[in-house]
């Protein structure tokens, strides 16, 4: 996996105790074109820290052309931002 650490857009689904769950997010690619990847399955789900930033980690899979690719996915839980970490 190559590591990007890119801000993205995501749709995610939480329930009443405030758990999030990625479905689909959106980033900006090399030629500046935008690009839409839907989340499959969450793999694994870790609290972790990054520069003292407590985050949330998501290991993901993704079916793309028939290939499974795997992509980690960052929530930054002060800000409220989410990266893609790797893909």
């Amino acid at each position: 996996m190559k590591l990007m650490r890119k801000p993205i857009e995501v749709i995610a689904l939480f329930d009443f105790e405030g758990n999030a769950v990625p479905i689909r997010f959106r980033y900006e690619d090399e030629s500046q074109g935008l690009c839409v990847i839907k989340v499959d399955k969450v793999i694994k789900k870790d609290k972790d820290k990054f520069a003292g930033n407590a985050m949330i980690k998501y290991t993901c899979e993704t079916c793309d052309d028939g290939a499974v690719k795997l992509f980690e996915l960052r929530y930054e839980i002060d800000s409220l931002k989410w990266y893609l970490y790797k893909m």
